[in-house]
């Protein structure tokens, strides 16, 4: 018994290696050539495995982007830890997580997967479910950083949500200096916009 659990282990770490490896691997053919015009096919011969071991790990492209959805989750956890974190004021909560959020959506990999996992959203009640999680949580929270007097702060989060993300969107094929004055112009936009009170709460 003492020598089956570590390799028991070995091959669960292996198997879950194997997963990121395939994922990462889909999720640059996503990118690259669309959700739809990739094959199951093309991403077992990308990742160099065969196709029976890419079905041992996902049952099909749905599961893949299920996965990825997941990875987006985590890819944002440290933006929301920060701007839940209570031991700052709210303004500066606020922008911050609004300069680090622009980033990521500024980024074309970014922006080109994420189109790709909205899309499937809408078709894929389970992807779906995952992204409206995310979505309600980044309400959630930019919500709390909102003043006291507002009367729908979910509302007016996603109204700043959009904006940092569509800003966010039309950075992505501009230059750096360009970039960086869209990035200045949101900041000082959501600053105006949610009021001087945050700066003191």
């Amino acid at each position: 018994m003492a020598e089956t659990r570590p390799q028991s282990t070995s091959r669960l770490e292996k198997s879950a290696k194997r997963r990121q490896m395939i994922v990462e691997t889909a999720a640059g053919l996503f990118i690259e050539k669309g959700f739809h015009q990739t094959g199951m096919r093309d991403i077992a011969g990308k990742a160099g495995i065969s196709l029976s071991n890419l079905y041992n790990h996902f049952k099909g492209k749905n599961e893949i982007i299920a996965a990825i959805s997941e990875l987006e989750t985590v890819e944002l956890d440290p933006l929301l830890r920060q701007l839940e974190d209570t031991s700052r004021n709210r303004m500066e909560r606020l922008l911050q997580f609004g300069a680090e959020y622009f980033d990521l959506c500024s980024s074309p990999a970014h922006a080109a997967l994420s189109a790709e996992i909205v899309a499937e959203a809408f078709r894929n009640p389970e992807i779906g479910c995952l992204f409206e999680q995310t979505r309600a949580r980044l309400i959630q929270a930019v919500a709390n950083c909102l003043p006291t007097f507002e009367e729908n702060p979910a509302t007016s989060a996603e109204l700043v949500l959009g904006l940092i993300e569509r800003s966010g969107q039309n950075a992505v094929s501009r230059d750096v200096s360009t970039r960086k004055q869209l990035r200045q112009s949101m900041l000082a936009f959501v600053e105006r916009a949610v009021g001087t009170e945050l700066k003191h709460g």
